[in-house]
């Protein structure tokens, strides 16, 4: 979103309040994922399926770690989808350490 479309939409407009429940069910339906808790999503490995997803051959998926269980783990992950971000000139601050701790309030 350019910043042009954050000011239209504004910061508090209801669009960046999302349940977990509808964050769930967007990604299970738009990825064909299985997830049952907001917390799976920790790891990067949706994050990087979503931006593949948007940006297809952004992200070398063979190189995502699915089963990544550490937060030293995690970091690769979102590494790939820092530099998927760069090639697309995406300009978002990814706060990997709140991400990681799946600390979402």
């Amino acid at each position: 979103m350019s910043r042009g479309a954050d000011a239209a939409v504004g910061m508090m407009d209801t669009a960046y309040f999302v349940g977990r429940v509808e964050l769930l069910d967007f990604f299970n339906n738009l990825l064909g994922l299985q997830l049952s808790k907001i917390e799976q999503t920790a790891s990067g490995a949706v994050a990087c399926q979503l931006t593949e997803y948007i940006f297809p051959g952004s992200i070398p998926m063979t190189k995502v770690n699915w089963e990544a269980k550490s937060d030293y783990e995690f970091v690769n992950n979102y590494k790939l989808l820092q530099k998927a971000f760069s090639a697309h000139k995406v300009q978002r601050h990814v706060d990997v350490d709140k991400l990681i701790r799946a600390k979402y309030k």
